[in-house]
């Protein structure tokens, strides 16, 4: 795969982690007990093991009534955990759980390991939803029935201490501040993404709070931009046409809602 001519890239971007993922039915005749032959699947390239709670079902709906909405869960059946398979040194993981299956890439240790470009992660997502459907495929005759995607880019933008340091107004394009700088700011926006028929089928959601660097305890604003909604088709080539699309637009929007100043810094080439 190559990367389009018309994406804005950068040398030195603060990206700190890209995830992947797709959102699916549940395959008939799983059960959780089976995560041991999901894991050995990936387990070449991702020996380790972790356990975490289940992430819940999400989707992108639209057409429903303003306001706060009420989401209330019933429990038809036995509870599944998400289980992370993770990289000899951890920078890259695969969760699995079973209506999910994500990829992430991350910045780990003294946090100089290089993003492997979005090209080599979609390659090698794309080979990781095929190795799951044909595993799903040996339990029942079915298919990966996909009804979410997401991609993620969360960026940790140093802010500069003092007054001669970069500000959150030096940072974001829409929070400009007269005289001293906040303390502490909490952003989020939301935009619809449109079908060819002009039909609405997912969201870029941002969001930018202050935060602590865990490596050198330093302020920073983490900025997290995902795109998510239903792929054109519920299947693994409508999901990578999605993330495809979805990552043009999460790159197109960190470059309208950062300052020229911070391209400048992070070597922006296009």
């Amino acid at each position: 795969m190559i990367r389009p001519e018309h994406l804005p890239d950068y040398t030195n971007p603060p990206l700190n982690e890209v995830v992947l993922g797709v959102q699916f039915a549940p395959a008939r005749n799983y059960q959780q007990i089976q995560a041991y032959e999901v894991w050995q699947l990936f387990k070449e390239t991702f020996p380790n093991v972790e356990e975490y709670p289940a992430i819940p079902p999400a989707f992108e709906t639209f057409g429903l009534p303003a306001g706060p909405q009420l989401n209330f869960g019933f429990v038809t059946g036995a509870q599944h955990d998400r289980f992370w398979f993770l990289s000899p040194k951890k920078e890259e993981l695969i969760q699995f759980q079973s209506d999910r299956l994500l990829h992430n890439w991350r910045k780990v240790g003294d946090q100089t390991n290089e993003y492997p470009r979005f090209e080599r992660m979609i390659v090698n997502f794309e080979g990781e939803l095929k190795k799951l459907e044909q595993y799903f495929a040996s339990l029942a005759s079915q298919r990966l029935n996909i009804n979410q995607c997401e991609i993620s880019y969360i960026n940790h933008i140093q802010i500069g201490n003092g007054r001669d340091g970069l500000g959150v107004s030096d940072i974001l394009r829409f929070a400009q501040f007269q005289g001293e700088q906040p303390e502490d700011v909490s952003f989020s926006f939301r935009n619809t993404i449109y079908d060819e028929k002009s039909g609405p089928v997912g969201r870029i959601i941002g969001e930018a709070q202050i935060g602590v660097n865990s490596l050198d305890q330093s302020r920073i604003i983490a900025l997290t931009i995902t795109a998510r909604g239903a792929p054109t088709e519920p299947n693994i080539s409508g999901a990578l046409n999605f993330l495809k699309l979805g990552r043009e637009m999460v790159v197109n929007t960190f470059t309208d809602v950062t300052t020229d100043l911070c391209h400048e810094r992070w070597g922006r080439t296009k």
